[in-house]
């Protein structure tokens, strides 16, 4: 039987308010994630083709700093990672499965998580910053970009849900 003992969340949603408020105290700049990735990939690709990845605009600024394994960022979502990890041990509701539609193959249910995954982490380059990044950090700031951004996501988030139900039934 599964347990449910999930936070508040009003509990939860102070706790990330007052977590973005210490970031932009504390560093100088709010939540987000997304960069990480790209981060990663570039050092990744400057070790095995240190010339290719300079030249490349993208990759070649993550890799200007001294020590770009020492980012802000990598210790942010290190730190996502276990807080998530440990939240779920501490409340019982850990286990590893595998989520799929009764009538969806395992393959198909892979193939279309990991197309899911590409297309989003993609987008949220494409954009300047993840749904972290542009929704929280920005539309604390009042930005109007970051306030788009949330009502876009929110509308295609349910339009998208509605033409893939059918999926997963």
């Amino acid at each position: 039987m599964e347990k449910n003992n999930f936070w508040s969340p009003y509990i939860a949603g102070i706790g990330l308010g007052l977590t973005l408020l210490a970031t932009f105290y504390i560093i100088g700049w709010g939540l987000g994630a997304s960069s990480a990735y790209s981060l990663v990939t570039a050092v990744g690709l400057n070790e095995i083709s240190p010339g290719y990845a300079g030249s490349l605009k993208y990759f070649s600024r993550y890799l200007t700093a001294g020590y770009p394994l020492k980012d802000w960022v990598l210790f942010e979502v290190t730190g996502l990672f276990i807080g998530a990890l440990a939240g779920a041990l501490l409340s019982g509701n850990f286990r590893v499965r595998f989520d799929k539609a009764e009538k969806m193959s395992s393959k198909k249910r892979l193939v279309t998580a990991a197309t899911g995954g590409i297309l989003i982490g993609f987008a949220s380059r494409l954009s300047r910053g993840c749904t972290s990044g542009v929704a929280l950090s920005g539309g604390a700031q009042l930005a109007a970009g970051g306030w788009i951004f949330v009502i876009a996501m929110f509308a295609g988030g349910f339009v998208v849900a509605a033409l893939f139900r059918r999926l997963w039934s």
